[in-house]
């Protein structure tokens, strides 16, 4: 139910992330909550349904302090406490929209997700943040069996590994089981569509979403420790996502550690997409702690382009 006049209306846009290309990168609609109103969180989810992507950015009236601003993430299905896109999309159109407070566009900010505040940069339509992380690689890997019961193309292309592949959580409640693929080319050979990743077994009491990421490494610089890489995201529930920055954190911060350079920063280049047509790019850098066996920091960038904006009536 929406609190709030019964012909009231709230404004929205759309913005393709990363990307500087409209109709490439992944899909984001940010919804400006109204003010003197709120939003229940049923009806959030029903505006989520209706925009249909990968994620709705709902934006909290901004306060006194204008560049500390709330955001609630959802998905068809459900509240997200942190996501990458809608973090790099919301802050592009904050530091770009009208509520820019800067005529030069250079602009800090805090966002305060439900995983926590994020210290971020925007300068016309590119960002960077420092998002919130507890990554955790869980004790118990996914089989390889588990991989090719839900992708079986892959043992008909000789893509097939024997060993297990990690299952690692970049915050509490996003959760990614990282298969690595030996070629670029594999990745064509997987499909949308079929089964859920089963034998999933969290940690006790980190439990969450939890969705497969492919990737293959496209090359490496170990001396100027650079990593490129490409990736495809493919869940049973969502479909393919043409850019997932979560994702893309989980497995910097996975290959960063496997490196295990102390207090070492690794940057990753990751493209996504390609293969539905969406392009994505999507960039990373992990700073381990002073032993190495830890992360310090994560820091998320890419671009995002203003696709369309309106009006959404509530009633």
């Amino acid at each position: 139910m929406i609190r709030a006049h019964p012909n009231a209306s709230v404004r929205y846009v759309t913005l393709d992330v990363f990307t500087r290309e409209r109709f490439k990168g992944n899909p984001l609609a940010i919804v400006e909550m109204p003010l003197g109103g709120e939003l229940t969180p049923e009806t959030k989810q029903r505006i989520a349904r209706e925009f249909n992507f990968s994620e709705t950015v709902f934006l909290h009236p901004r306060s006194s302090e204008v560049s500390r601003r709330t955001i609630d993430i959802f998905t068809t299905t459900q509240e997200l406490p942190f996501a990458g896109h809608p973090t790099i999309g919301t802050l592009v159109y904050l530091c770009t929209g009208p509520d820019s407070v800067k005529e030069d566009n250079n602009q800090s900010f805090t966002l305060q997700t439900k995983a926590g505040p994020i210290q971020a940069n925007a300068s016309g339509d590119t960002a960077e943040a420092s998002i919130p992380h507890n990554v955790r690689v869980h004790k118990i890997p996914v089989p390889w069996q588990s991989i090719l019961n839900a992708q079986p193309s892959l043992r008909s292309a000789g893509a097939g590994f024997s060993t297990p592949c990690p299952l690692v959580s970049i915050v509490k409640g996003m959760t990614f089981v990282l298969v690595e693929l030996p070629q670029v080319e594999d990745l064509a050979a997987l499909t949308v569509g079929g089964p859920r990743v089963d034998s999933v077994e969290w940690d006790q009491g980190w439990e969450s979403f939890t969705a497969p990421y492919f990737y293959a490494i496209v090359s490496e610089d170990e001396e100027a420790r650079h990593v490129a890489v490409r990736v495809r995201m493919i869940e049973s529930t969502v479909g393919e996502d043409p850019a997932t920055g979560s994702a893309a954190s989980a497995l910097s911060t996975y290959l960063a550690l496997q490196r295990g350079t102390a207090g070492s920063t690794y940057s990753f280049s990751i493209e996504q997409g390609v293969e539905m047509g969406r392009h994505s790019e999507i960039g990373v850098k992990v700073t381990l702690n002073d032993s190495g066996d830890g992360v310090e920091d994560v820091v998320l960038a890419g671009s995002a382009v203003l696709v369309s904006e309106g009006k959404l009536y509530l009633s």
